[in-house]
């Protein structure tokens, strides 16, 4: 028999550790915002539904504003579960940086450190960065928009630079008619 008070024995039948409703909830917000242990095991998770628009028929206003308010705001970089080519390929988790959104998603465009992007003229180059952990150089895609709900997102708090950020918006004001 378990000795000890009987709330002790409660939260032990119940499979209830020592933890307070508070540290719950703040590991809960905590899981949500991105800002978790990045080295804990996570199950791999199904692939985000994105939906992929070509970038001129969704002109809109970009400027950059990131702001740590709970909401992904445009110039922060994000991390979506996004298939993978074959369909027996598992998804993968990529970097996308977000450039405007909705009330519920995020659009944002692809970050890739693939080099056969170099020459490619829908690729921009926008150097090394937070977005890849292996410090590669890296390219955003230009010519489609991703989009994302954000609840499919995972925030790390990754804020682009702003002057990259800026010749992104510019390339997008030039060729594709945002404003």
């Amino acid at each position: 028999m378990t000795s000890g008070n009987p709330l002790t024995r409660l939260r032990v039948a119940l499979g209830i550790g020592e933890r307070e409703p508070v540290d719950v909830g703040l590991a809960r917000i905590s899981e949500r915002l991105g800002m978790n242990n990045a080295a804990e095991y996570r199950e791999p998770r199904k692939a985000a539904r994105i939906r992929v628009e070509c970038t001129d028929s969704h002109p809109r206003s970009v400027c950059f504003s990131p702001d740590m308010d709970g909401q992904a705001d445009s110039g922060e970089v994000v991390w979506v579960w996004a298939p993978s080519a074959g369909k027996q390929s598992s998804p993968r988790e990529r970097a996308v940086l977000i450039i405007s959104r909705t009330r519920t998603t995020v659009l944002g465009l692809l970050i890739s450190p693939n080099p056969n992007h170099a020459h490619e003229e829908e690729w921009l180059d926008i150097g090394t960065g937070e977005w890849d952990e292996a410090g590669r150089q890296c390219w955003v895609r230009l010519d489609r928009i991703l989009e994302i709900s954000e609840e499919e997102c995972r925030r790390q708090g990754t804020l682009f630079p702003e002057r990259r950020f800026e010749r992104i918006a510019n390339r997008l004001r030039s060729r594709y008619h945002w404003s």
